[in-house]
């Protein structure tokens, strides 16, 4: 067998293939063997070198057999891999607060060790929470406790599903291959920047809940915790649920998500350890995809092998003390732009995209940087006695929260009720005097849009650097953004917790053992694999306690 790494240059065809004849061929000749000889391909990465002043090509890592030798091990672990069956086990009885990526990964780590556990999630199982979600998009009513962000699946059942990640861990891989033992697409294994979509992601939940349930999990929606039970000492020995019944056992694992912000209040009032956390807040960014691929792609613009462009752009622009930074985030090529509220009176708005891409209009957020010290709405203090989240409670630790919710509060009034957002074309957003009356452009956000000034939204510190960190981005890194067509739509808020759940090196609450928060909503990870690994972690770290992995596991 041979590890070879070739380039082939890019048609407007599908994508080269196992059985392709232009792979084959290359893959030969990078062997030296004669192209009769060969026997079977497996491509292991697949990335497009599309750098100017290059020739755009493919780039592939793949491993090659001659017909008279084995063929390359392509063979993939299930998903559950069990020494036996889950059971409950004498001193640890896990309850997973949460079924997003880290609960649910960090289930199938409890399975594979044989632990029985409770999964506690306050929203639906997913085809009823998908029901909610229409109710909201179609006649804006929203289903405080399950919706985009709360319900099965978490809130990346709900996204563009983009699974890569800057983390060089061994168990991205793991991850991929257990989604992929769900039904997903093996491409998820070879692309550089592998995706799944909403509609690819929903129809997996079952499969997943179904697993397990048949390896001894118990799985509980329309659960809702309100609670932490705690000892004499200290300790997290269980919870309490919303209609008052007690689960006592442990480790808890909160794996609740960076929405869930009546748990940090509820932590709060628990005297949990937490800490302020730098976040961002904008709004989301509409353009016709076609520009997008026109800007990125050049020549390639509507390729089928190539797909729909995405673009990552950042910029710095000055401020008073220290630059400040920029950014887009979650592209969502080919995507819409959704409500994303868990409180009535409040809006947010996040995006996703299906498999296919193929909405015609693609969307980022364009968001800037919130430090700890700018935790506050207009002026410093403003926020203090927030009734929820003042500095009264934790020290101020959630004055980010109170951030985001009086946001959220004026972006719901200035979309005039109904879940409807306020929004402006981009070019009026950074000149006030240009295009107001001109019609919005067309967008893919129900239930819709209204016409509204951002600057009654967004603070003027924000605004102001979003304005100047616009035209960088346009006159630096991607020609165009500043399109008439360009749609601007706040507010976003929910780029990542703006708390901190402290933790020691054991993964335990450094306030209250038996309490392991994780991954996004603990201020941990970001993004549906990030999260996935804290929360196996975590599991993980729960067995090593009771010596049944060693140590050496929990940070592989």
């Amino acid at each position: 067998m041979r590890e070879l790494q070739l380039q082939l240059p890019v048609s407007p065809e599908a994508p080269p293939l196992h059985d392709d004849d232009a792979l084959r061929e290359a893959v030969a000749a990078a062997a030296g063997w004669d192209v009769a000889d060969l026997g079977q391909v497996v491509i292991d990465r697949r990335s497009l070198d599309a750098r100017r002043r290059r020739r755009p090509s493919w780039v592939l890592r793949v491993r090659a057999s001659r017909r008279d030798e084995a063929p390359p091990d392509d063979a993939l672990p299930p998903l559950l891999r069990p020494r036996k069956l889950a059971r409950d086990h004498h001193a640890l009885r896990p309850i997973i607060v949460g079924s997003g990526p880290a609960g649910l990964f960090a289930a199938l780590q409890y399975a594979d060790a044989g632990v029985r556990a409770v999964m506690l999630e306050r929203g639906g199982e997913v085809l009823a929470r998908s029901q909610r979600v229409r109710d909201l998009r179609v006649h804006g009513q929203l289903d405080e406790e399950s919706n985009l962000c709360f319900g099965e699946g978490g809130a990346g059942t709900y996204s563009d599903g983009k699974l890569y990640t800057r983390g060089k861990s061994s168990r991205v891989r793991e991850v991929y291959e257990r989604l992929v033992a769900l039904g997903i697409s093996r491409k998820i294994l070879v692309e550089a920047h592998p995706h799944v979509g909403t509609n690819r992601l929903i129809p997996m939940m079952p499969r997943l809940r179904h697993a397990l349930r048949e390896a001894g999990h118990e799985l509980r929606f329309d659960a809702k915790v309100e609670d932490l039970l705690v000892d004499e000492a200290g300790a997290v020995v269980g919870v309490r649920l919303e209609d008052g019944e007690e689960l006592r056992g442990g480790p808890v694992l909160l794996a609740t998500g960076h929405s869930a912000r009546d748990v940090y209040a509820m932590l709060a009032r628990r005297g949990v350890a937490m800490e302020r956390k730098p976040f961002a807040v904008g709004a989301r960014v509409e353009h016709p995809q076609g520009l997008v691929d026109e800007a990125q792609l050049g020549e390639m613009a509507g390729w089928a092998s190539v797909g729909a462009a995405e673009y990552f752009v950042s910029a710095q622009v000055p401020d008073l003390g220290a630059p400040r930074g920029v950014y887009s985030f979650c592209m969502c090529p080919g995507g819409i732009v959704l409500p994303t509220p868990t409180r009535a009176g409040h809006l947010n708005v996040n995006g996703m995209s299906n498999e296919g891409r193929n909405s015609g209009i693609a969307n980022a957020a364009l968001v800037t940087e919130v430090r700890g010290d700018e935790m506050y709405l207009d002026r410093p203090g403003d926020l203090d006695d927030d009734p929820e989240f003042g500095v009264h409670v934790a020290g101020g630790a959630l004055l980010g929260l109170a951030l985001q919710g009086a946001l959220e509060r004026r972006a719901f009034e200035q979309g005039g009720g109904g879940y409807r957002a306020p929004a402006q074309r981009l070019l009026e957003v950074l000149d006030p005097a240009s295009g107001a009356a001109e019609p919005l452009p067309k967008s893919t956000y129900r239930p819709g849009l209204q016409h509204a000034p951002a600057s009654a939204v967004l603070p003027a510190r924000m605004l102001t650097a979003l304005r100047r960190g616009a035209r960088a981005i346009d006159q630096r890194q991607l020609r165009g953004y500043l399109s008439a067509e360009a749609t601007f739509i706040p507010v976003e808020t929910t780029t990542s917790a703006p708390v901190r759940i402290c933790r020691g090196d054991d993964r335990q609450s450094t306030s209250h053992p038996g309490l392991y928060p994780c991954a996004e909503g603990a201020g941990y990870a970001g993004g549906i694999v990030s999260s996935a690994i804290d929360g196996m972690r975590s599991a993980l770290a729960t067995l090593a306690v009771h010596d049944l992995v060693p140590w050496s596991e929990v940070e592989r």
